[in-house]
């Protein structure tokens, strides 16, 4: 084998340990990864198999954790979901100047909002028409009205329950 920067011969190391850095983790290591070490440039080279897999265990990971989110955590969770910081602030109904001071520890995440990010890890998958997104995103702060009302629907298509004045939307 040989190394991609000078063409020297390489060595591979099986079965080896290295930190992953990846978004600034600090705490991410990874076992049994194979290394790549030039003798003639000193290159190292680290083959991860499966980054994506990679990335969904260390969201799992973050999301079952007791504690608060940390900072960098936040970040990697709002990237690895596919967010923009524009697309996060206005999901999680916030200025995106709070999103940027969350992701740098100048302001802490409060424990609703450590709760909604760890609900959309675990229901996100990133696409273009998300059910959840679009109802997120159209949040506003309107005043719920005093009475829901829904309407008992009879027609020969379709029997249930509709909310007043949306009969397209059957409920069952």
């Amino acid at each position: 084998m040989k190394c991609a920067d000078c063409g020297a011969p390489a060595t591979a190391e099986r079965n080896a340990v290295r930190r992953y850095d990846i978004g600034g983790l600090p705490h991410v290591e990874l076992h049994g990864v194979e290394v790549i070490r030039c003798a003639a440039c000193g290159r190292e080279t680290v083959a991860i198999p499966r980054v994506a897999q990679l990335h969904r265990a260390l969201a799992h990971q973050m999301v079952l954790q007791q504690r608060m989110l940390a900072p960098i955590e936040i970040r990697f969770l709002r990237k690895h979901v596919g967010l923009s910081g524009n697309d996060f602030a206005q999901m999680m109904g916030v200025a995106r100047e709070t999103v940027s001071r969350w992701e740098t520890g100048a302001q802490p995440m409060g424990a609703v909002a450590d709760r909604l990010l760890r609900l959309i890890v675990v229901t996100h998958e990133p696409s273009d028409s998300y059910a959840v997104d679009d109802l997120l995103r159209d949040l506003n702060d309107t005043p719920a009205p005093e009475i829901l009302a829904a309407v008992a629907m009879q027609n020969n298509r379709e029997k249930g329950w509709a909310p007043q004045g949306r009969q397209d939307l059957a409920l069952v």
